[in-house]
């Protein structure tokens, strides 16, 4: 669907009737890839842009930007000041180039990309050829080529997509006649369908970035709202309430048409735009949810606004295309280059007897910047560092590629009880060196929780014979049913009923068994059946019985055999 775009604004500028505000690109998502360790590594600790030599096959203002499984990049459609483009175009990481793909069914600007849990990429919205789109595509690397899926709900230019932990894509603000948008849909490729979230974002923001977060959640920032002014806020999506949710935290300068991705250690990159003073910026910031905080980092090699970003294999993020202040339409790109940072799992020891040493505990520790990590030592320190000891290092020494471990091996003695501590530092060329806290708890002697029972013994021998019990008992019991008429709501009603009546039968019957089928013959009629159980025998009549001598037939199972006897018994 198309919606002719309404131009009102004294920025609608020499792009197509669309001002420069109102082209920005929202940025896109990550999924997994294979781990590739370039040849030569950068010898800063600091996080860095660099330009890549390598240019894009045009120039691209406002395109849209999805990592592919193989970790490549697609770069597609975007307007460079000869109107929209339906072109798009790989990046390869391996050889720093990019080449030309097929060609995407609209051409489009300002659309939103995601990747799809199949390997394909979304591509939705956008404008075109002064109107603001519904449409819809999804492009196929195993192929290179674009086909359409459904519409959006809402027409929207300039929004922001990243996927959801279930395999969906939100997709939410932008921009249409009504002005800013806060609503928001999700896109489920399941069905190839869009639908409308109830809920909305905090503030409509046209302009903005997204990236999705370790937790699943999906970071909202900056953008443009309502009354033209250059957000600095935040919000967060969570998808397992469907809601948005502001963040206390500002970035630390407003943006509006700025790139955003996520990083490996689970950070986010933000980067570029254009600021409040309707300048183009090449500051950068990274997002901590840890801390939930922003924290400005080194700046790109040239200002870009209404770029394209997307996360690298190897840890890094391509920037591509966008407008910069002097130079206009950019063909261009950089990657941002995290600087190297340890991550560790382990330290912690529990409970341990004071004076007696623990089982040796492995930490593992992982490069999560894309720069190499060196790693010349480990030292502890502290307030109880003589209660841990380093057993055996394989970090000293090391230098560590992006996603490469090494194991430090720890263990714990406590020399008193209560709570100990100690803090093992790394020697190493990150910004801020690792510190890892290691914590267990000294235990007295003696002190812990009475055991488990312990296991029965053996059998003693068997005791002497008891006397023998008094004699059993044979119970004959006898039914008949009988028809009653008795008073039901008033009315009368007649309902079957069972009278039974039982006796006693006289007479000998022996058995050792504790359950056994029975049966009560005299010549070849049965009189009655039953069972013996916990060592009483019931007899239900089938016929009438009269006195006089019967033949009790009793049989039960022994091993695999079946044993049958036969007593002698009087009725009277």
């Amino acid at each position: 669907m198309i919606v002719p775009i309404l131009v009102r604004s004294e920025r609608m500028l020499e792009r197509v009737g669309v001002s420069r505000r109102w082209a920005a690109l929202a940025t896109v998502t990550v999924c997994g890839f294979g781990v590739w360790v370039p040849g030569a590594w950068a010898a800063s600790s600091a996080s860095y842009f660099t330009a890549l030599s390598g240019q894009m096959t045009i120039a691209r203002y406002g395109a849209a930007a999805a990592p592919l499984p193989d970790g490549q990049v697609l770069i597609a459609g975007g307007e460079n000041g000869s109107g929209p483009q339906s072109s798009a175009e790989v990046f390869d990481p391996t050889t720093g180039t990019f080449a030309a793909t097929g060609s995407m069914t609209y051409a489009r600007y300002g659309a939103v990309a995601a990747p799809l849990p199949d390997g394909d990429v979304l591509i939705a919205g956008g404008a075109s050829s002064g109107a603001y789109l519904t449409s819809a595509e999804v492009y196929d690397p195993a192929n290179g080529t674009f086909k359409t899926v459904g519409s959006m709900t809402t027409p929207r230019a300039f929004a922001v997509a990243a996927s959801l932990p279930d395999g969906q894509v939100l997709i939410a603000g932008g921009a249409n006649l009504t002005g800013p948008l806060s609503s928001a849909e999700v896109f489920d490729p399941a069905t190839g369908m869009f639908t409308a979230l109830s809920a909305q974002m905090t503030t409509a923001r046209k302009g903005a970035v997204a990236a999705p977060l370790s937790d699943g959640n999906v970071l909202i920032a900056g953008g443009d709202s309502s009354s033209g002014t250059v957000l600095q806020s935040a919000e967060e999506f969570d998808p397992a309430t469907g809601t948005f949710t502001a963040l206390s935290a500002q970035m630390t300068v407003a943006r509006y048409g700025a790139v955003a991705a996520p990083l490996s250690d689970g950070n986010v990159l933000i980067a570029g735009g254009e600021d409040s003073s309707s300048s183009f910026v090449s500051s950068a910031e990274v997002f901590d949810p840890a801390t939930g905080t922003f924290t400005a980092t080194g700046s790109m090699t040239t200002t870009r606004e209404g770029a394209a970003a997307a996360p690298l294999p190897d840890g890094q993020v391509l920037i591509a295309g966008g407008e910069g202040n002097t130079s206009g339409y950019l063909q261009s790109a950089e990657v941002f280059e995290p600087a190297p940072e340890a991550s560790v799992t382990g330290g912690g020891f529990g409970d341990q007897t004071v004076a007696q040493p623990s089982m040796v505990q492995t930490l593992l520790v992982t490069n999560v910047g894309s720069q190499v990590l060196s790693i010349a030592g480990a030292s502890l320190g502290g307030a109880d560092p003589g209660d841990f000891a380093i057993t055996s290092d394989s970090c000293a020494a090391r230098r560590l590629a992006f996603e490469q471990s090494c194991t430090i091996q720890v263990q714990f003695t406590p020399s008193a009880a209560g709570a100990r501590t100690a803090t093992l530092s790394l020697q190493d060329n990150e910004p801020v060196p690792a510190s890892i806290t290691l914590s267990g708890n000294g235990v007295p002697a003696n002190s812990g929780p009475a055991g488990t029972t312990g296991p029965a013994g053996a059998t003693g021998p068997a005791g002497p014979r008891g006397a023998r019990g008094r004699p059993g008992e044979i119970l004959l019991v006898s039914c008949r049913t009988v028809i009653a008429t008795i008073r039901r709501h008033g009315h009368r009603v007649k309902v079957r009923r069972y009278r039974c009546t039982s006796r006693h039968i006289t007479g000998t019957v022996r058995f050792t068994t504790t359950g056994a089928r029975a049966r009560l013959v005299r010549g070849h009629v049965l009189y009655a059946s039953g069972s013996i159980r916990h060592g009483r025998l019931m007899l239900h009549v089938r016929r009438g019985t009269r006195p006089g001598r019967y033949t009790l037939i009793l049989t039960h199972r022994h091993g695999h055999r079946l044993i049958t006897t036969h007593h002698t018994i009087t009725i009277t």
